[in-house]
């Protein structure tokens, strides 16, 4: 399955329904404003310090940027929204994950023929690019979630206590209720992935050697990453985010590849 890129959005975009080009025409600005520009200007601060947001016109939008110096120069960078990043990142490792999951089943020894080397790089191309994939797909989930859901919100348990939220507690409850609609009554199958996504996710992250039986310690974990339908677990995730936050999960149409590739590089000294 072909997945294609998608758009990186803004945090946080207001749209223009006139010209930008007369934006400040005609406005004199108090002489405390201009003071405090020069100085920002000249300074090495950030935006923060003086408590202020920063705004450019782009696409007949407004978008926040955010200021970052270098030297004595401030570059202005705009902030991406980090779902559709983490979301990125999970499609661009797709392709080349699936590739290197062919080559391992391809040039790998069977039971029976072993005269195929066993060669530690076809697994370690594959797990890097399937650990990154399943990680970044609950990142997307859980900035999304954190997003959405309003700093004051308070967790209470059945007895009134506050605790702090799992990802699934902030996906499966708090995000209908402040929503409106359930996800998960809609679309089970697709809520399904998504959890397995968080739970492979977290053993991944937590990942430690088990020695019941055998010496091998890893091979569960290994096992499921091989078997997971990761294809349509991105679709999963994509279903949730969109089916909150309509189209921020958009397909880039520019027509251009873009995948997360593992070069070897050599020193040539």
């Amino acid at each position: 399955m072909h997945l294609i890129h998608i758009k990186l959005k803004p945090t946080t975009k207001i749209d223009l329904n006139f010209d930008t080009s007369e934006i400040g025409k005609g406005i004199q600005s108090p002489n405390a404003a201009i003071e405090e520009s020069k100085e920002y200007l000249k300074s090495n601060k950030h935006s923060d310090f003086y408590n202020k947001d920063l705004m450019v016109v782009a696409n007949q939008q407004l978008i926040f940027v955010f200021d970052y110096a270098i030297g004595k120069e401030k570059i202005l960078i705009p902030e991406i929204n980090p779902t559709t990043i983490f979301y990125s990142n999970a499609i661009m490792s797709h392709r080349r994950l699936v590739s290197f999951k062919k080559d391992l089943f391809e040039n790998s020894p069977t039971v029976k023929n072993l005269n195929k080397r066993v060669n530690p790089t076809l697994f370690g191309n594959f797990f890097q690019l399937a650990s990154n994939c399943i990680i970044n797909l609950q990142a997307a989930l859980e900035s999304f979630a954190n997003r959405q859901i309003p700093v004051n919100h308070t967790f209470m348990d059945i007895n009134g206590k506050e605790f702090e939220p799992s990802v699934f507690h902030k996906l499966d409850k708090a995000l209908p209720e402040i929503k409106g609609k359930r996800f998960k009554s809609k679309f089970k199958k697709y809520n399904f992935l998504v959890r397995k996504v968080i739970e492979l996710r977290n053993e991944i992250i937590h990942l430690t050697p088990i020695e019941e039986t055998t010496n091998t310690k890893y091979k569960s974990t290994y096992r499921k990453l091989l078997s997971f339908n990761y294809s349509e677990a991105i679709i999963s995730v994509e279903k949730l985010i969109n089916f909150y936050e309509p189209d921020l999960i958009e397909k880039c149409e520019c027509g251009k590849e873009m995948y997360y590739d593992i070069e070897e590089r050599f020193d040539s000294k």
